[in-house]
């Protein structure tokens, strides 16, 4: 199945033709015109045999860790300040992700790539920027447990491939009550959706590793479910503890566009290839979304504000 034109990046081919510009840091790629290319070295490091383990194993940022409800009532920050402080003191741009760890009776840690917020966000503003193609979502809301356990919304979002149904899947434990207890049911979001990239994600212990094998990704489906999810409460209810109580970052139109270019601009020098070129791998861009964190904060690069990048949802993504 192809791409939907909104969500296609360009072929290595096709990013070969532009013309070719030599930078030094993967930062100067923002700056690059449309009709402009770099070519890079491959900065996987050293350690990890494939991209794919450096995403299963790699170093995680970690936001503030809780282990009883009482700890995160007397520290009373929001995921998003958690997040904050996390993302403006990392110490190097080595990162495959960042990661929580849950109160609830489901122990696997969380674990939430940059790159798969980026692809939330694009599948959120693509259901808004198609008139023909919506998420559509239910919020159960009305159980007496929702106080304590949050509550749960089956969602249905379009598929970023042509001819394809759209997606549907459940988020369980989903803040949306003003109360003590959101901090720790936003520690144990979770969902029963299973995409390729989900399922076949099967990590093995290394023999050095502290924690067990158990890990729940969070993709982009269901962060973009998330962010309609953030939408509606607001629409129906006014109510802002979704928003609040999100554990996904939200990009700035800076790092969409830096994204972008990653995707459309660049090129990795690969000895294994025909050519001696390729695209980007994930745990490349991964690495290089970490690399803008460092140099600029949390504010400017996942943190959205309208008054600077306009609404979500109005993002341009081509």
């Amino acid at each position: 199945m192809a791409e939907k034109e909104f969500f296609k990046s360009l072929t290595k081919n096709q990013i070969a033709k532009k013309r070719l510009i030599n930078l030094e840091n993967i930062l100067d790629v923002i700056n690059l015109k449309e009709d402009e290319h770099a070519v890079f070295e491959e900065f996987i490091p050293k350690g990890f045999e494939s991209s794919r383990k450096f995403m299963k194993h790699g170093p995680e940022v970690k936001p503030k860790r809780f282990y009883s409800v009482e700890q995160t009532l007397e520290d009373r920050r929001t995921p998003v300040q958690l997040r904050e402080f996390a993302f403006d003191n990392i110490k190097k741009n080595i990162y495959c992700s960042y990661t929580l760890l849950p109160l609830g009776r489901d122990k696997r840690k969380r674990k939430i790539c940059l790159s798969e917020c980026l692809e939330g966000a694009r599948i959120y503003a693509y259901s808004h920027q198609n008139c023909d193609e919506k998420i559509k979502l239910k919020v159960y809301r009305d159980s007496k447990r929702v106080r304590i356990d949050g509550a749960e919304s089956v969602i249905e979002l379009p598929s970023r491939t042509t001819g394809t149904n759209p997606i549907q899947f459940k988020l369980t434990s989903v803040p949306i009550i003003d109360n003590n207890e959101k901090y720790k049911i936003a520690l144990n979001l979770g969902s029963d959706h299973s995409c390729p990239s989900k399922r076949f994600n099967i990590r093995y212990r290394y023999t050095e590793d502290k924690e067990g094998s158990g890990i729940f990704n969070f993709c982009a489906h269901e962060i973009a479910g998330y962010l309609g999810l953030i939408d509606k409460e607001w629409e129906d209810h006014k109510n802002i503890i979704p928003l609040q109580m999100s554990q996904f970052a939200i990009p700035s139109q800076l790092t969409v566009d830096y994204y972008l270019r990653l995707e459309n601009n660049i090129l990795i020098k690969d000895s294994s290839t025909k050519d001696g070129i390729r695209k980007m791998n994930a745990a490349e861009k991964e690495i290089a979304l970490w690399t803008l964190v460092k140099k600029y904060g949390h504010d400017k690069t996942f943190f959205s504000k309208q008054s600077r990048d306009g609404n979500l949802r109005d993002y341009k993504w081509r």
